[in-house]
This record gives structure tokens, C-alpha cells and sequence, in this order.
């Protein structure tokens, strides 16, 4: 009987982890999907377009919306509609100093989901603007910033690593 229970208990855990691992399958390419578009809009504001922000917004507004609920937990659940919040308010303008506001509610938000799921195909830096005191997600180490579109005022506060697939 007591074997009869281990087993058991062995194929439970197993399928939780064979669930766990599909959830996460499932939530890697959406994911991956907005951090390409947010980098996107992120070099659009260092380069101070404010034109191509509302664009590259639009396309990271539409990626948001095909992340699935299903496999994420009520904390990371919350944090959708506040990236929807912050991508449909870049998108409806084009001003860069209104958008650079919200991209940097925009960067925490995404930062916090990142952080928790840990399905990035890529590296990523968190960044901090040591003039503006906000933070963004970058690709590279060093790279202009999209709140001053300057090279020298971020430094590298974290590193999220790629998860090997």
C-alpha cells in the first residue's frame, strides 16, 4: 500500500511538471514576440522619433493582447492590462516626452513578468537612467538610452539570462 502511494504521489508531481513545462511552452513565444516589439519601440524613442514610437507601440500593443492567461499566475495575470495601458497610451501619440513617461511604466511592468516567467530567448540588461531615474530593458550592455537618447548616463542594475532551450 505504502508503495501503491509513492507511485502515486510520483505521477502527480510528474504531470505538474509536465503541465508546468507546457504552460511555459506556451507562454515563450508571445512573450518573446512582445520583448522583440518593446526593443523595437524602445530604440524608436532613443532615437526621439516620436512617429515611429506610436508605430513600433501599436504592433507591441497587438503582441501584448496574444499573450494567453492560461499558465500565469494572478500576479503575473495583473500585470497584462497595465502593458496594455502603457502600449495603447504610446500608441495613441506622438509625443516623445508623454511616451517616454509611459514606456517607463511600460519597462517596469514588463521587467516584473520577465523576471517571473523566465521564457527570454535573450539576454537582457536592466538598465537605469541615472538622469531621469527610470529604468528600461536593453539588449546590449551599453546602447543609448530611450529617455535621453544618450550613450553615458545608464548603468547596468541586472542581468536577465536566456533560458536555454
Amino acid at each position: 500500500m505504502k508503495t501503491l502511494k509513492i507511485t502515486a504521489l510520483a505521477f502527480v508531481m510528474a504531470f505538474a511538471s509536465i503541465a508546468t513545462a507546457n504552460a511555459q511552452t506556451a507562454l515563450s513565444k508571445p512573450i518573446n514576440t512582445v520583448i522583440t516589439n518593446y526593443l523595437a519601440l524602445k530604440e524608436a524613442l532613443a532615437n526621439g522619433d516620436g512617429n515611429l514610437a506610436e508605430t513600433k507601440s501599436k504592433t507591441l500593443l497587438a503582441s501584448v493582447g496574444e499573450i494567453p492567461a492560461t499558465g500565469l499566475s494572478a500576479d503575473e495575470t495583473a500585470l497584462l492590462p497595465k502593458l496594455e495601458f502603457d502600449s495603447r497610451h504610446i500608441s495613441e501619440v506622438n509625443r516623445i516626452a508623454h511616451q517616454r513617461e509611459h514606456f517607463a511604466s511600460l519597462s517596469n511592468n514588463l521587467y516584473t513578468l520577465i523576471k517571473k516567467l523566465q521564457v527570454n530567448n535573450t539576454m537582457l540588461y536592466r538598465q537605469y537612467c541615472t538622469m531621469t531615474k527610470t529604468y528600461y530593458l536593453s539588449e546590449t550592455a551599453k546602447g543609448r538610452d530611450p529617455y535621453m537618447g544618450m550613450t553615458s548616463c545608464s548603468k547596468v542594475t541586472e542581468t536577465l539570462p536566456a533560458v536555454k532551450k
